[in-house]
C-alpha cells in the first residue's frame, strides 16, 4: 500500500497534470478503480523531483498532492540538473496538482524519517519514525496536518516506537508499528495496533487486538514484533495487516492476519493460512519478516501481499519468499488465489486498481518460478515495475521500465493515474527524481474476453494418416506415450522393451540441432533413462534397419566435454564409441544419431555401456529401411454446427485448407486470434475469421525460453489432444495424450503470456486420456474421443468439470487434433 488514497475527480491532459476544479472528496483506505484502463507509460512532465532519499508514501487532498519519505530536497520539475534552486523539504513537502509547482508554505520539517501518509479529503496524517515536527519534541511518530501543511494542535498521539503505517477509514486513523504503547493525554497499551480519534488522537478502546511473536524466533530472537504496512478495506469493513508477528489476537496468524473491523470493537476475522509460517519458509535470515507490502482491491473482495526474501526454491519449494501473491478476503482455504515468482527479487509497492495489479520493487522478471537471480524458463523482464493481470497474476504488457534500486515503495492510484514514488530517477525512459505520475489519459484498455456460448459452430482440425509407414518402433525411453508428430504411429513407452537404467523427469523440453527429423515430438527431450541399459526389438533376421537414438544432455554435472562419455552397441557391436553429447552438441541440446544395421538371428539388440559416468536416451526408433516412408495426407479445417445441448445439426463442412491442419496440437480462439501448438513444442497464433475461415500470417508466441539453455517452460505442446481458453479464470485448460487429468495453467489475452507452471485442474472424475479436440461453450466442456469417435459435453464451472459426460454425437467422426469455437 504505502500510500494513501483519497477520491478524487475530473481529467487529466496526456502530458501534464491537469487535475483542476478537483474539489475534496471523500477519503478511501484503497486506491483509485480504473474499470479496464491501464495508464501510460510515459510519465506526466510537470512533477518535481525528490533529489535524495526515499519517497515511502503519496495522498492527495484536493488539488495539493503530499509526498512523505526520508529526503531532505526536492526541485521544480524543468531544474533536475541545477540543484541551485532545490529546496530544503525534510522528509515531506506538497506541490500544486495541477502545475507541479512546490508548495512553499508547506514545510512542516520533520526531524526524522516518514513512513505513511493519509487523508480524510481535509486534512492529512503522517506517520513515521520522527522524533520532533517543526523542532516541537513533542510531537513524534504521528502528526496531523492541515492541507497547508501547518500542525493540527487539536491532535495529540505519541506511540512509543515508530509508526510503520497510518490509514484513515470511517471515522478512525489506524496506526500500525512496532510500539507497544500510544499515548494521548494517558497512556494506553496497544501491541503494534492502533486506531486513534481523528480530531483528539485519543486512543480508541474498539481496536485492541495485540500482535505478538516473531516469524522466526530461532533466528536470532527474531527481532521485534511489528506491523509492516497494512490496509483497510473500502468499505472499513476488514483491516489486512502483515510484518513480524507469530499470534493476533492470542489466534495463529503468521506475518499476515486479517481482522474485522465492521463494528465496534475489532476481531480477528476467520481468515488465516499457514504459507507464511517459518515450517514453510526458508527465506534469507537478513530479513525479520519477509513480506513487504499489502493493498485491498477497489471492491475489498481481495488483497495482494508482496514480499522479499531470496529465491527460496520458488515454486517447487511452495515459498512464499519473492512473490506477489492474491489472497480472498472471504476465502476460508490455506492458499493464495495466485502466485507470482519473481526469482529472487523484491516487491515493495503494490497498487490494485481492478485492471491491473501494480507492482513496485527491485525486481527483474515476473512469472519466474523456477530459477534464483536469473531468467529461468518462462521468465517475462520486468525492471522496477509492472502491472499484473489480477485474476492470473501474469504480467500485463504494460512495461515502462524503471531504474530498481531498492524500489518503488509507494503506488497510489488516482482517478487520473498512478503515483510512483521510489529511490531512483529513472522510469519510462525519461528522468523523473524519486517520484513519477503515469497517466490514464494516453494508456490502454484492456479487452474483455466474452465466454462462447451455445449453439454455435465447432470448428475441427482433420486428423489424418499414412505418414511414415517404414516406422516399425518409436519408443519414448523414459517419458510418456507421446502423440506422433507428422500422421505416423505415437510413440509409446519402454515398458517391455528395456532391462536397467533410471528415469530422471526434466519437466521441460530444449532445443534441438538439425539432425532431428521435422516433426519429432520435442517432447521426447523432457525425460530421460540414464545409466547401463539393454533394449531388444522383436524383428526378423537379415532385415535392413535404420536405428536413430534421440539425446540431450540436461544434467548440469555433466554439461562440460568429457564428463559424460559411453559406448553403444547394436547386436554387440560398437556403433557409437566413446560418445559425447556435450562434445558433440552442447549441454541442453536435443540431438539424433542414425545407424544403418541389419539384424540378425535374435532380433535387434541395443545395449548402452558407460564409459565415464553414466550414458543415456531420450527415445529410439526403428524403421525399416526397404519400406517406403510415405507422407500421408493434409489435413483441413472442417466447420460443424451444433445446438445448444452441443448436439450437431448438419455434417462437416471445409473451412480453411491453407496449412496442414493435422500438425495440429490443440486449438483455441480469442478476440480473433487463433493461438494453437505444433508438434515443434512451440505455441503459435494467427488471426482467424470465423465468418470467411480465412487466416493470417503464423507467429510463434514467446514463452520465454531461458536465456542461457533454451529450455522450455514444462508445457507439453506436442502432446496436446486438446486446449480451451476459460475468460473466466483466465486459464488454458488442456489435455495430454494417455494422461486422465485435465491440465490448466495462467494465460493472459491482453499480453499473450502463458504461465509457467502446470496446475492439475478438479475434471469431476471424467477420464480425459482418450480426448481428441477440446474446447469450452456454453457452460460445457465439449471434447471428442480417440477411442470411439464420440462427442461429449460435461458442465462446467467455476474451472472444474462439474457432473458427469453425456454423449451428443456418436457418430464415429469426432477424431480431431483440435477444437476451437471462434465466436
Amino acid at each position: 500500500m504505502r500510500a494513501t488514497r483519497t477520491t478524487v475527480c475530473a481529467g487529466l491532459a496526456a502530458s501534464s497534470l491537469v487535475l483542476a476544479g478537483i474539489a475534496a472528496g471523500p477519503a478511501s483506505a484503497v486506491n483509485a478503480d480504473h474499470g479496464d484502463r491501464i495508464v501510460s507509460r510515459t510519465p506526466a512532465a510537470s512533477t518535481p523531483h525528490v533529489m535524495n532519499g526515499a519517497v515511502t508514501g503519496i495522498t492527495q487532498v484536493g488539488n495539493t498532492v503530499v509526498v512523505v519519505g526520508t529526503f531532505t530536497r526536492v526541485s521544480p520539475a524543468a531544474t533536475f540538473a541545477n540543484t541551485g534552486d532545490d529546496l530544503v523539504r525534510n522528509r515531506v513537502f506538497a506541490f500544486d496538482a495541477t502545475t507541479g509547482v512546490i508548495n512553499p508554505g508547506f514545510n512542516p520539517n520533520l526531524g526524522g524519517s516518514a513512513n505513511s501518509v493519509t487523508t480524510d479529503g481535509t486534512s492529512v496524517w503522517v506517520g513515521g519514525a520522527f522524533t520532533s515536527v517543526g523542532g516541537n519534541t513533542a510531537i513524534k511518530r504521528v502528526v496531523k496536518l492541515s492541507a497547508s501543511g501547518a500542525v493540527v494542535g487539536a491532535f495529540r498521539s505519541v506511540p512509543n516506537r515508530p509508526v510503520n503505517e497510518v490509514v484513515y477509514s470511517n471515522g478512525r486513523v489506524y496506526l500500525g508499528g512496532s510500539f507497544t504503547s500510544v499515548a494521548s493525554g494517558t497512556t494506553s497499551a496497544r501491541a503494534a495496533l492502533a486506531a486513534v480519534d481523528p480530531t483528539t488522537g485519543a486512543t480508541l478502546a474498539g481496536v485492541n487486538v495485540p500482535f505478538a511473536g516473531v516469524y522466526d524466533p530461532a533466528n536470532g530472537g527474531g527481532g521485534t514484533t511489528n506491523i509492516t504496512r497494512f490496509d483497510v478495506s473500502p468499505d472499513g469493513s476488514r483491516l489486512a495487516a502483515i510484518g513480524n508477528f507469530a499470534t493476533v489476537g492470542g489466534l495463529p496468524r503468521v506475518q499476515v492476519a486479517l481482522l474485522d473491523t465492521s463494528g465496534p470493537t475489532a476481531t480477528v476475522a476467520s481468515w488465516a493460512t499457514n504459507r507464511y509460517d517459518r515450517a514453510h519458509n526458508s527465506c534469507a535470515s537478513v530479513f525479520d519478516t519477509f513480506t513487504r507490502d499489502v493493498d485491498f482491491s477497489p471492491a475489498g473482495d481481495y488483497f495482494v501481499v508482496s514480499a522479499t526474501g531470496a529465491f527460496a526454491g520458488g515454486a517447487a519449494s511452495g515459498t512464499m519468499c519473492d512473490t506477489v501473491t492474491r489472497w480472498d478476503t472471504a476465502s476460508t482455504g490455506n492458499d493464495p488465489v495466485w502466485s507470482d515468482y519473481t526469482g529472487g527479487d523484491t516487491t515493495y509497492g503494490v497498487a490494485v486498481t481492478g485492471s491491473a495489479v501494480y507492482v513496485g520493487g527491485h525486481m527483474r522478471w515476473q512469472n519466474n518460478p523456477f530459477q534464483g537471480d536469473q531468467a529461468g524458463p518462462g521468465a517475462v523482464p520486468r525492471e522496477g515495475i509492472a502491472a499484473l493481470d489480477p485474476v492470473n497474476g501474469l504480467p500485463l504488457s504494460w512495461n515502462p521500465g524503471r531504474a530498481r534500486g531498492v524500489g518503488a515503495q509507494a503506488l497510489f492510484a488516482t482517478a487520473q493515474g498512478l503515483w510512483v514514488g521510489s529511490d531512483t530517477t529513472r522510469i519510462g525512459g525519461v528522468t523523473r527524481g524519486r517520484l513519477a505520475f503515469m497517466p490514464l489519459a494516453g494508456g490502454t484498455q484492456v479487452p474483455a474476453v466474452a465466454p462462447a456460448t451455445l449453439p454455435n459452430d465447432l470448428f475441427l482440425a482433420q486428423r489424418t494418416s499414412g505418414a511414415a509407414a517404414d516406422v516399425l518402433y518409436r519408443v519414448d525411453a523414459a517419458g510418456p506415450a507421446v502423440q506422433a508428430g507428422d500422421g505416423g504411429p505415437d510413440w509409446t513407452t519402454a515398458d517391455g522393451f528395456v532391462s536397467g537404467g533410471n528415469v530422471a523427469d526434466w519437466g521441460a523440453t530444449v532445443p534441438r540441432d538439425a539432425t532431428v527429423p521435422a516433426g519429432t515430438p520435442a517432447d521426447l527431450f523432457a525425460a530421460e533413462r540414464w545409466a547401463e541399459q539393454d533394449w531388444s526389438f522383436p524383428v526378423p533376421a537379415g532385415r535392413h534397419l535404420v536405428v536413430r537414438l534421440y539425446f540431450a544432455n540436461q544434467y548440469d554435472g555433466t554439461a562440460q566435454p568429457g564428463q559424460r562419455v559411453f559406448d553403444v552397441l547394436v547386436d554387440g557391436v560398437t556403433r557409437l564409441d566413446d560418445f559425447d553429447i556435450a562434445a558433440a552438441v552442447g549441454h541442453k541440446v536435443g540431438t539424433m544419431r542414425s545407424l544403418a544395421v541389419t539384424s540378425d538371428a535374435d532380433g535387434l539388440d541395443i545395449d548402452l555401456r558407460a564409459v565415464v559416468e553414466n550414458p543415456l536416451v531420450n527415445a529410439i526408433e526403428v524403421l525399416d529401411a526397404d519400406v517406403p516412408a510415405g507422407s500421408g495426407s493434409a489435413g483441413a479445417l472442417l466447420r460443424r454446427g451444433v445446438d445448444a445441448s452441443a448436439t450437431p445439426t448438419g455434417v462437416a463442412t471445409t473451412a480453411n485448407t491453407s496449412l496442414d491442419w493435422s500438425t495440429v496440437r490443440g486449438a483455441f480462439w480469442v478476440n480473433g486470434t487463433l493461438f494453437y501448438g505444433l508438434p515443434d513444442g512451440r505455441l503459435y497464433r494467427r488471426t482467424f475469421n470465423a465468418t470467411t475461415g480465412a487466416t493470417g500470417a503464423q507467429q510463434v508466441v514467446n514463452l520465454y525460453d531461458d536465456p542461457d539453455t533454451g529450455e522450455r517452460i514444462p508445457f507439453a505442446i506436442s502432446n496436446l489432444t486438446g486446449m480451451a481458453y476459460d475468460p473466466g479464470t483466465h486459464r488454458i485448460y488442456y489435455t495430454l495424450f494417455g494422461d486422465s487429468r485435465l491440465h490448466y495453467r495462467y494465460f493472459t489475452p491482453e499480453s499473450s503470456v502463458v504461465g509457467a507452471e502446470d496446475f492439475i485442474g478438479d475434471n469431476g472424475g471424467v477420464d480425459l486420456s482418450r480426448v481428441a479436440g477440446m474446447t469450452l461453450a456454453g457452460g460445457r466442456l465439449l471434447y471428442g474421443s480417440s477411442a470411439d469417435g464420440a462427442l461429449r459435453s460435461a458442465p462446467f464451472a467455476g474451472g472444474r468439470v462439474t457432473g458427469a459426460p453425456v454423449v451428443t454425437s456418436n457418430d464415429g467422426s469426432w477424431r480431431h487434433r483440435a477444437m476451437f469455437v471462434a465466436r
